[in-house]
């Protein structure tokens, strides 16, 4: 075990929260969070008058850094040594932005030191797990409908730039089958009246089956105290779908 690992051990023995010593062992693991950071700063400066603001979060299971820079841009880099799903994220929301009913975000693949970094037009809003469950279940019915419009509209689209991303060119949209955001527990942005204003983390998305995805999300939500959240969702597209069937 290296040195650095070890001091992190040693440090991290001593936070009790799980949460705060999980973020600390990945400052500390990783000392290239400091040249992103720096990238970042270098990059507010030629672009956008500089740093008013900026802050630092953890992709879930810590495989990215992610910067949020004066509430305008956010930006992306992996931890982990793994492919990077930005090109391939990039191509498939370039090409549904134009139909979806809930914006993606424009998105920047920028190329430095040997690693894509992905930068996002930063969208205003709360996450899920900002309102509580009272309130959401209370206004249930605006939400579902919602997600329902956008499964159904980006699901049964079929643009022709990225049929070669699916798991066959002649592969066609059908129930619960399709272009398919397949992370959306938690990664849709709202207004404080519930309105969606954005989709973000469409690094899952693809031309699949929805429901192993939905079943991911219905357990989130179902923990969460939104119980049936998904019952009511899935009743919403079906009805979409099937009414407007030929």
């Amino acid at each position: 075990m290296g040195f650095r690992r070890t001091f992190a051990n040693i440090v991290c023995g001593f936070i009790p929260n799980r949460k705060a010593r999980s973020r600390i062992r990945v400052v500390l693991n990783n000392p290239s969070i400091h040249s992103y950071v720096r990238f970042v700063k270098d990059w507010a400066k030629k672009n956008c008058g500089g740093v008013r603001k900026l802050s630092l979060e953890f992709g879930v299971g810590c495989h990215n850094l992610v910067v949020l820079l004066n509430d305008e841009h956010v930006f992306k880099f992996p931890l982990v040594n793994r492919p990077n799903p930005g090109p391939r994220e990039m191509r498939i929301t370039d090409a549904l932005r134009s139909v979806s009913p809930i914006h993606f975000p424009e998105m920047e693949i920028i190329e430095w030191n040997g690693i894509l970094v992905r930068r996002y037009e930063f969208i205003h809003g709360k996450l899920l797990c900002d309102f509580d469950a009272s309130y959401i279940n209370a206004n249930r019915e605006k939400l579902v409908q919602q997600l329902a419009q956008f499964m159904y509209t980006v699901g049964r689209a079929d643009p022709a730039e990225i049929r070669d991303l699916k798991p066959s060119p002649d592969s066609v949209p059908g129930f619960m089958y399709g272009w398919f955001h397949n992370d959306i527990g938690q990664n849709f942005i709202m207004d404080d009246e519930l309105n969606i204003v954005g989709f973000i983390d469409s690094e899952k998305a693809a031309f699949c089956d929805f429901r192993k995805s939905l079943y991911s999300a219905s357990h989130f939500w179902d923990k969460n105290g939104y119980q049936s959240l998904m019952v009511d969702l899935i009743a919403a597209y079906s009805q979409l779908y099937y009414s407007n069937k030929i």
